[in-house]
């Protein structure tokens, strides 16, 4: 800690599209958790958590029309 204040480093977590199967792990395989829900905001997106203890890998899974309109895929 610098002057008291506690400095804290952010991450960028990686987006990967929603499909109708459960969410797994991109790392190791494992089935993820969710931990927040923003689906009904406009990004239709949740963070997930892997349930390994070894990995605990974090990331976000997305709606896929958001990412199709946020990129301007046709």
């Amino acid at each position: 800690m610098k002057n008291g204040i506690k400095q804290v480093k952010f991450q960028l977590l990686e987006t990967y599209i929603m499909n109708d199967n459960p969410f797994t792990c991109p790392h190791c395989g494992s089935r993820c958790e969710e931990i927040a829900s923003f689906y009904h905001t406009r990004s239709k997106s949740g963070i997930q958590e892997c349930l390994n203890n070894k990995c605990k890998y974090v990331c976000i899974e997305e709606e896929d029309e958001y990412f199709i309109n946020l990129w301007e895929i046709n």
